[in-house]
């Protein structure tokens, strides 16, 4: 007995540890958190999950692949280390259909002393058809979200760009100041991948961090769906080499694209909006009902936890010797173990349904102020365009104006400047008359001499 009390301890830890074990396997990472699960990732926005990454060597499925980057088995050059000046990028085939998503790009950049490129993840609705191989500094109107990794003044920094489709970051004179989010960020030879996440959560904001570490997050972003992901990069005469060993969209469980449907049918999306909408009319109702599912749910797990894992009550008097004794606790404190696990389970899922009935009451609460106050936003943004066409029109108008003034004023003075031109730079009267009367005496004077002359010249005869 001595022997069997010193082991207790030993023996309760471990039958513990498998206990956490297997629910760690069932998906579960009790000493984590009592609900967290590993993520899921949509095979129609990811690569690099399993390899190789191309079945050719040349394409990656669900993606177009622009330019010529150098596509390897785990990973992908899109800017090579030599030469310089090159540019690559990848854009996803496909809209993207998930409200919640997480994006794990794990990248290395190594390069000279120096820094000479730029590295860039897109969430933009026309994708590659507008953008292409664009930096944040080359690009033209896009409408969506660009994350740049990039080195300003010897630092590397990390930002994040807005654009509702009017600005033109292409000729803007500083688009760093235009970035919502920044931070400082070592990245480059490090000799290891780096590991960049964004995170978006509607009604909740974005949030990006590298390698674990916040990075920056804000709650006032709002990224729709139907819009595409891409990543693209571009390197300077003195290159910095990216690589990408991999594009993985992490999604709830339940809700990934693995029967590679075509994301991007509008008239689905149409369809799957318009219910959404009736499904948010009837709000009451449904919660209600999820409500009385949830707890049927949790009555027949509980009814079913008790039949498996309740283990009844023993007189002592039934053991006889110390192996039955060993074999009781054991079951005990196996049965001990299951229950803790399952306790676990049930208080992370009561957690998940708790949090998702607040996120609908909050939807509902906040959709009618949300289309208010982006009607009141469109509305104001047009006023304040009009206001802005009104003031260029009143300046060209006041510049024409006096343009006309000027005019006027020369031709109405004309007459006088003619005037005193002729009367300051022309001829005088006099003076040719003068003239005139000299020119005629000379001429009776000259034909006088001649005359006379004549008349003295002797005479010759024949």
């Amino acid at each position: 007995m001595a022997l069997l009390r010193s082991l207790l301890p030993a023996l309760a830890l471990w039958l513990l540890q498998a206990g956490q074990a297997q629910a760690r396997a069932q998906g579960y990472a009790g000493a984590e958190h009592p609900f967290h699960k590993d993520p899921v990732w949509d095979p129609a926005f990811s690569f690099g999950q399993e390899h190789p990454i191309s079945p050719d060597g040349s394409s990656i499925p669900h993606f177009d692949v622009v330019n010529h980057p150098e596509i390897l088995s785990d990973r992908i050059i899109l800017t090579p280390p030599q030469p310089g000046n090159q540019r690559a990028a990848i854009w996803s085939q496909h809209s993207n259909q998930h409200e919640n998503w997480e994006v794990h790009v794990p990248f290395r950049a190594s390069g000279p002393e120096r820094a000479g490129g730029s590295l860039h993840i897109w969430y933009t609705y026309r994708g590659g058809s507008t953008t292409g191989t664009s930096t944040i500094y080359t690009a033209k109107p896009f409408e969506g979200f660009a994350l740049v990794i990039d080195s300003h003044g010897g630092k590397g920094t990390i930002r994040g760009f807005l654009n509702d489709g009017t600005t033109d970051y292409s000729i803007h004179h500083h688009p760093q100041s235009l970035a919502f989010g920044q931070c400082d960020a070592a990245y480059r030879n490090l000799g290891r991948p780096s590991d960049l996440q964004i995170i978006y959560r509607a009604n909740r904001g974005l949030k990006v961090l590298l390698d674990n570490h916040l990075c920056f997050e804000t709650d006032k972003v709002n990224l729709p769906k139907l819009y595409r992901f891409g990543i693209s990069a571009a390197s300077a005469e003195n290159p910095d080499s990216f690589e990408v060993f991999g594009f993985k969209l992490a999604v709830e469980e339940g809700h990934s694209n693995t029967d590679n449907r075509a994301p991007h049918h509008v008239e689905a999306e149409k369809e799957r909006e318009k219910q959404k909408t009736e499904e948010r009319r009837s709000g009451r109702e449904a919660l209600e009902h999820h409500a009385n599912m949830v707890a049927d749910a949790h009555n027949a797990m509980h009814k079913e936890f008790k039949s498996q894992y309740e283990y009844k009550d023993e007189d002592v008097k039934s053991f006889k010797n110390t192996e039955s004794q060993f074999s009781d606790l054991h079951m005990r404190m196996q049965a001990l173990t299951h229950q803790i696990a399952e306790v676990q389970r049930v208080t992370g899922e009561i957690s998940y349904t708790m949090n998702h009935i607040v996120e609908m009451i909050n939807g509902m609460q906040g959709e009618s102020e949300y289309h208010h106050g982006l009607s009141l936003k469109n509305l104001d943004n047009r006023l304040h365009s009009i206001d802005q066409v009104v003031q260029n029109l009143e300046r060209s108008i006041r510049h024409e104006g006096r343009k006309i003034d000027e005019l006027k004023d020369h031709h109405e003075n004309m007459p006088n400047h003619l005037k005193d031109a002729i009367t300051t730079h022309g001829p005088r009267m006099g003076f040719s008359v003068s003239l005139l009367i000299v020119f005629q005496v000379m001429l009776v004077i000259a034909y006088i001499v001649y005359k006379r002359r004549r008349s003295l010249a002797p005479k010759k005869y024949l």
